[in-house]
């Protein structure tokens, strides 16, 4: 047999219950949620169910662990959170996972104010230590992790990862990542967020430059950056390290960008200020799009 339309039918049915209050209720059939499939931020899974992690923020943790992260710009409210403890139950609906093996994690850079009011109303809500509070009641383990109260001594990643950083903040979030594996797109959205910080610790430390370039040129840069720059240096000029620089910023962006304005090359070229050339590698491996570059360069 055909298998049976039973989805068309139930929307049918349901509108005929309603039949007397047709004009004050919406009915929709097969209501699309977003135009985009729905996605976890973090999804943490234990591969032994029964390891325990030593870490603050994963107290609460069960064997999946579903975190939803809100930027600096935005704050945890009370429709983010109905939404995560949506998509869990939606997880374990479509997994096979049982809701008790699930942990569920707000983590907000800003303090919820209202959110937790909210929670307080209807749940015991309270402060693990710094910056972690935790809600009792609902169906699975649920923790707020307020991102700009942990302290960078036990949670240095999720606590720097913030929009006002001080000098001496963003210079330690650089000593850190200078030179570890997987951090491009942390250390990229932490100097994108704090420019003027940025500028500041340039002025006084160049070597901050140093291990910027460095950085991105590993991430983005061919061989024959390291080979331009070599040539600059065994020329013994500053017109040849200059020259060598240049090509770094091209490079960056070629590995970035599909196709380089003409122009935007021309204008790298004529620069021969080192330090210039060095604050352009940073922002060709930053910018959002070469128009965005192109303006600053201007």
């Amino acid at each position: 047999m055909a298998r049976t339309p039973w989805h068309p039918a139930g929307f049918q049915a349901f509108n005929n219950e309603f039949e007397p209050w047709r004009n004050d209720l919406v009915i929709e059939a097969e209501h699309q949620l977003t135009s985009e499939p729905l996605k976890i931020d973090v999804l943490i899974i234990k591969k032994n169910r029964d390891i325990v992690i030593d870490k603050n923020i994963a107290r609460i943790f069960r064997q999946f662990n579903i975190v939803e992260y809100k930027s600096p710009e935005k704050s945890a409210t009370v429709s983010s959170y109905d939404k995560v403890n949506a998509y869990a139950r939606h997880y374990a609906g479509m997994n096979n996972v049982r809701v008790k093996n699930l942990s569920v994690t707000i983590a907000s850079t800003r303090y919820p104010k209202n959110l937790l009011a909210y929670l307080k109303k209807e749940y015991k809500v309270f402060r693990a230590e710094q910056g972690i509070y935790i809600v009792e009641g609902e169906v699975h383990p649920t923790q707020i992790i307020v991102t700009s109260e942990l302290s960078e001594k036990s949670n240095f990643w999720l606590a720097n990862l913030r929009n006002d950083l001080t000098a001496e903040q963003l210079e330690q979030v650089i000593e850190e990542t200078a030179d570890k594996p997987n951090t491009d797109a942390y250390l990229h959205a932490i100097i994108n967020a704090n420019p003027e910080k940025l500028e500041e610790l340039m002025r006084r430390n160049a070597g901050v430059m140093e291990k910027l370039d460095a950085h991105f040129k590993a991430k983005y840069g061919p061989q024959y950056i390291a080979e331009g720059e070599a040539r600059g240096k065994a020329e013994g000029k500053a017109e040849g390290k200059a020259e060598g620089k240049a090509e770094d910023v091209i490079a960056v962006l070629q590995a970035r960008f599909d196709n380089i304005p003409k122009g935007v090359e021309r204008s790298i070229g004529k620069i021969d200020d080192l330090t210039a050339l060095s604050s352009l590698v940073v922002q060709a491996a930053t910018c959002r799009s070469i128009d965005e570059f192109a303006k600053k360069l201007k």
